[in-house]
C-alpha cells in the first residue's frame, strides 16, 4: 500500500472512529459527572488538553464553528468545570468504548505502536490542538492505546487542514460553507453566505494540500509494513465499531 493510498483509506476510518467519544450514553454520563452538558463537553473535553487558556486561543484552534458558539462554549464550559479534567474524562469515555467494541479486534497493540511512531514524528509547530493531544499520556491497553492514536491521527489531520485553509487565504467560515453547507445550526450559524469565486478557487487548494501533508508524513515516519498493519487494524476496527457509526 503507497503512502497516498494508505492516507486515503485510513484518514475516514480514523475520522469516525476518532470521533465516537463526543456524543452518546458515555459520553453524557461524563459530562454529567462535571456539571455540564454534552456539547459543552465536546468543547471543554477537546479544547481542555491545551489547560485553560483564553478565549482566543480557542478560536485558533476550533475551525468551521461560529466563533462566538465556541467563545460561549467555552467560556461557560470553563465556568462550570475543571476543562482539564474533561479533557481527561472524555478520553476516558474512548477508552471505555475500546474495552466494549475493540477486545477481539487483533493487532491493536502493533498498529497503536506504529501509530505512536508516526505521531512522535510530526513537527507540531502550527498544530496546537494536536500538540496538545499528544502531551496526553499513551494508555498501555492495546484497545485504549488504538482508541488514542485514532484521535490523535484525527486531531493531526484536523489541524492540518486548518493551517491548509489558512495558508490558501480562505476563511474558514467560507470553508465551512463549501464543505458542510447543510451544517449551519450544528456549527452555530443560521443563514448560509455567499463564497467569493477568490475564496472558492482558494479552497480547491485545500484538500489537495491536506492530503500531501499526511502523506509526506507517513511516508518518513512509516514503513511499507506498519502502513499494512495500521490499515489493516484500522479495517477490523471500522467494522467492529460500525453499529455506533449507523
Amino acid at each position: 500500500m503507497t503512502p497516498a493510498d494508505f492516507v486515503a483509506a485510513v484518514s475516514p476510518q480514523f475520522q469516525n472512529i476518532g470521533a465516537l467519544h463526543y456524543f452518546g450514553p458515555k459520553a453524557k454520563a461524563a459530562a454529567e459527572s462535571l456539571g455540564i452538558d454534552q456539547f459543552r463537553f465536546y468543547f471543554a473535553g477537546r479544547g481542555g488538553v491545551l489547560g485553560e487558556v483564553d478565549t482566543e486561543v480557542m478560536l485558533s484552534t476550533f475551525g468551521y464553528f461560529n466563533p462566538d458558539l465556541v467563545a460561549k462554549m467555552w467560556s461557560t464550559s470553563k465556568e462550570r468545570c475543571d476543562v482539564t479534567a474533561a479533557a481527561t474524562a472524555q478520553l476516558q469515555v474512548a477508552y471505555d468504548i475500546g474495552d466494549e467494541l475493540l477486545a477481539d479486534v487483533e493487532g491493536l497493540a502493533e498498529s497503536a505502536a506504529a501509530l505512536g511512531v508516526l505521531m512522535n514524528s510530526v513537527d507540531v509547530a502550527g498544530l496546537p490542538l494536536f500538540a496538545g493531544f499528544l502531551a496526553q499520556p499513551v494508555p498501555t491497553s492495546p484497545a485504549h492505546a488504538f482508541m488514542h492514536q485514532a484521535i490523535l491521527f484525527r486531531e493531526l489531520r484536523g489541524s492540518i487542514h486548518l493551517a491548509a485553509i489558512a495558508a490558501a487565504g480562505c476563511r474558514s467560515r467560507v470553508a465551512h460553507q463549501i464543505r458542510r453547507p447543510n451544517d449551519l445550526e450544528m456549527f452555530g450559524y443560521t443563514e448560509p453566505i455567499e463564497v467569493p469565486d477568490a475564496e472558492r478557487a482558494a479552497y480547491d487548494a485545500v484538500e489537495p494540500l491536506t492530503n500531501a501533508a499526511m502523506v509526506v508524513h507517513c511516508t518518513s515516519a512509516l514503513t511499507a509494513d506498519q502502513r499494512d498493519q495500521i490499515a489493516a487494524a484500522a479495517d477490523a476496527a471500522t467494522a467492529a465499531v460500525s453499529g455506533l457509526l449507523g
